[in-house]
This record gives C-alpha cells, sequence and structure tokens, in this order.
C-alpha cells in the first residue's frame, strides 16, 4: 500500500509540474485582451488597388490558442484561419492556413511595446529562401494596423499589403 501512495502521489507531482510549466508558456495576456473580438479593416497592395478584410481572435482549444479568421471582403479572395500559441519555452509561434491550400509556420516577436511580427523562412519556387512576416501595430484601444511583407534577404522588405482595423465588437 505504501508503493501505491508513494507512486500516486509522484504522479500527482509529475502533472502538477506538467500543468505549471504550461501554464508559464501562454501568449501574452495584454495581447490577448487587446485582440479579441471582431474587426474591420480598409487598407491598399502595394499597387495602390483597394483591399478591405474582417478580422475575428478568439481563444481555443481551452485558451491554450489564440484562434485568428481573416476574411478578404470581395472582390478579394484570401481567407485564413491563424492559431496563435507559444512553444514550450514561451516563444511565440502561429500556424496560418488559407483558402488557396497552404500552411504556413511563423515565429512571432512580442518584445517591442505594442508590436507583434510574426516571421517565416521558407524555399521559393525557384529553390531559393524566401522570407515573409505580418507586422501587427497597435494604433489605439481600438485600432490596430497589419502589414504583409516579402524578402529575399530578410534585410529590404517589400510591402505586399497594409490594412487599418477598427474593432466593431
Amino acid at each position: 500500500m505504501k508503493q501505491v501512495s508513494i507512486l500516486f502521489f509522484f504522479c500527482l507531482g509529475i502533472a502538477f509540474h506538467s500543468t505549471a510549466q504550461q501554464s508559464s508558456s501562454r501568449l501574452p495576456t495584454d495581447l490577448i485582451q487587446y485582440f479579441a473580438g471582431k474587426w474591420e479593416g480598409k487598407g491598399n497592395f502595394s499597387n495602390g488597388r483597394s483591399i478591405a478584410a474582417t478580422a475575428t481572435f478568439t481563444m481555443s482549444l481551452d485558451s491554450s490558442w489564440l484562434q485568428y479568421e481573416h476574411e478578404d471582403i470581395p472582390p478579394n479572395r484570401y481567407k485564413a484561419l491563424s492559431l496563435w500559441g507559444t512553444e514550450k519555452d514561451g516563444s511565440l509561434l502561429a500556424f496560418i492556413f488559407d483558402s488557396f491550400q497552404g500552411h504556413r509556420q511563423f515565429h512571432g516577436d512580442y518584445t517591442q511595446k505594442d508590436r507583434l511580427v510574426l516571421t517565416n523562412t521558407d524555399i521559393n519556387q525557384a529553390g531559393r529562401k524566401a522570407y515573409q512576416h505580418f507586422i501587427y501595430e497597435k494604433l489605439s484601444p481600438a485600432t490596430f494596423k497589419m502589414a504583409f511583407e516579402m524578402s529575399q534577404d530578410s534585410i529590404q522588405w517589400r510591402t505586399v499589403d497594409t490594412l487599418i482595423f477598427r474593432k466593431i465588437i
């Protein structure tokens, strides 16, 4: 009986330790509180053509991930489902699945106040490294700017599109 009790408390200790580690590697609370809700955005592609979209952020999977649904307003057709979360070491990451059957993994940098940068490195169709990032900048309690940029060297970036979102719910 004594061995069963020791084994029980050992397992309980491991479970508690595992839960404590998981809770320490959650998304920053201020990031969740800021983005949670529904947003409408308007902006432009780099060629000047207009773009509009909706963005909805909700907690998902027992509050382990921030789910972000992005939907362009016609005539644009891009739709994406993103999950923002953290690695066990606390570093930010995001997975993006889109309506063009794409899926990408991004790593996040939230070290600058009011600015989140999600960066992806991939191999392009020519077999060279290509870089992408999304930059989310808080402009006010109810507005943020999102820019999507691409680069061939991760030094010089080309803006693809920029939208200013305002919170509606």
